[in-house]
């Protein structure tokens, strides 16, 4: 027969309706609703069950707290276990900075290296998720980028053609172009096994240049399914022109034979556009880049299209989304941020 609830005396509950209303772990939450049950003359077998505990864990309680008071109820006995290689965390992550690992086993294997401990796989990944490595995809950088180039080229011409259009004093548009390979364009799947997706055969291309407002994010486009050239360089131009009549325009754009020459710079003189060609090997200085991966990975991307027809029409359904679904504006707000990676 359990012990009647009548005989539990508390001496330190006077605010207790206080105390369940800090923000205690939800065992501490328990214990204390445990005994303001009790307090209240609630059965133990009723404390038990309400709380879905057993009864022996509702007199463990009340012995707790008639032994050690409030300050022994909410004191945390949680065990939390120290890794022996924590002490050298910071070894460690000074080492993984300077030299990343492909795999959880190579890991381990430095960290015996350093340390003398031998972890598991499962340990050295977690290990190394405590230090605050993360498996990412690595990128890649142009082997002739000029990193001093590509800075002077940001802060002395760039920078300040966007604030002028920050202020509404330009229009400031990146253009490059995009060569769409009808085929499989694979990409990462959650699956609890490997997915293949069937691909079309032949060589057959969907071309797109593109020029993205800086501020804006407006887009404007001519495509192609043969080649893109200066004649599509002017057409984009004369586009752009026509839609922003009366403002000062800057085009950035990449080093490409066919928006380097004569026949571009003509048609820029005639139309008052300026042109403002980018360091070689920049695509990182160039924001509408990011657009086109979102253009892969929103359509493409673990996707067949039987036929050309419907490849190019998803891609020109993306695009067309870019100037009216509000959603997709809201998104590239921040993936076509004014924030360019530098390296060293």
């Amino acid at each position: 027969m359990s012990d009647p609830a009548d005989k539990f005396i508390p001496q330190d509950l006077t605010d207790l309706t206080d105390t369940l209303e800090l923000d205690w772990p939800d065992k501490i939450k328990r214990k204390l609703l445990a005994l303001k049950m009790l307090f209240e003359r609630v059965p133990q077998e009723t404390t038990a069950k309400v709380l879905n505990i057993t009864t022996r864990t509702v007199r463990n309680y009340r012995d707790e707290f008639r032994e050690g008071g409030i300050s022994s109820t909410v004191e945390d006995r949680a065990f939390r276990p120290i890794s022996s290689v924590e002490p050298h965390f910071q070894c460690l992550r000074c080492f993984f900075m300077a030299r990343p690992v492909a795999s959880a086993k190579e890991g381990a294997d430095c960290i015996a290296k350093i340390t003398g401990i031998k972890l598991s796989d499962d340990q050295a990944r977690r290990i190394m998720k405590r230090i605050g490595l993360k498996f990412r995809k690595s990128g890649q950088i142009p082997g002739k980028a000029d990193p001093q180039l590509q800075f002077d080229f940001l802060q002395n011409k760039l920078l300040p053609k966007l604030e002028e259009a920050r202020l509404g004093k330009r229009k400031v548009f990146f253009v490059d172009a995009a060569h769409f390979v009808m085929g499989a364009f694979l990409g990462m799947l959650w699956c609890v096994t490997r997915v293949f997706t069937r691909t079309a055969s032949g060589r057959k291309r969907y071309n797109v240049l593109g020029a993205i407002d800086s501020q804006t994010r407006e887009l404007i486009t001519v495509t192609n399914d043969s080649y893109i050239n200066a004649k599509s360089v002017c057409e984009l131009m004369w586009n752009i022109r026509e839609m922003h009549q009366d403002t000062e325009i800057t085009l950035v754009l990449d080093n490409a034979r066919y928006q380097k020459c004569q026949v571009v710079f003509t048609m820029a003189d005639v139309l008052g556009i300026e042109l403002l060609h980018l360091p070689g090997y920049s695509p990182n200085l160039n924001i509408i880049e990011r657009l086109w991966k979102y253009v892969k990975k929103s359509c493409l991307y673990n996707r067949y299209y039987p036929e050309f027809s419907q490849f190019k029409g998803a891609i020109d359904n993306c695009l067309h989304r870019v100037n009216v679904d509000k959603e997709c504006k809201e998104h590239l707000k921040s993936l076509l941020t004014l924030n360019f990676q530098m390296f060293a």
